[in-house]
């Protein structure tokens, strides 16, 4: 559980940090709308996944709610920005698609005991 929440953790972290960076650079400063959209979109997931890990992390009572939240954020935005219109790489795309659905599947079958 800890390797996962680590692993969440660090693709949170970079995720919101490509997500800030198509922001700023391509939506900010070049006055593209998609990547203000997408990088605004990417850096909101990520942030959500590194919440996520987080939480998992501190075994919080409320992280199955967050992890439900992150999955809910998660994979609509990285279809729209990683398959949609392509502006995150394969691998950002499949992490970002991926790492909440392992989170809910993890904290739904961590045991009740430890849950609180």
């Amino acid at each position: 559980m800890t390797v996962l929440a680590v692993f969440a953790i660090l693709v949170g972290a970079l995720a919101t940090a490509g997500g800030l960076q198509e922001l700023v650079a391509q939506g900010i400063l070049n006055s593209r709308l998609y990547p203000l959209i997408g990088g605004t979109l990417g850096t909101v997931a990520g942030a959500f996944l590194l919440a996520t890990g987080i939480a998992l992390f501190r075994r919080s009572p409320g992280t199955l709610r967050l992890a439900w939240a992150t999955a809910a954020v998660c994979v609509p935005v990285f279809v729209l920005i990683g398959i949609v219109e392509p502006l995150a790489g394969r691998g950002v795309t499949v992490l970002g698609l991926l790492v909440p659905i392992a989170l809910v599947a993890a904290v739904r079958a961590r045991p009740v005991a430890e849950a609180r």
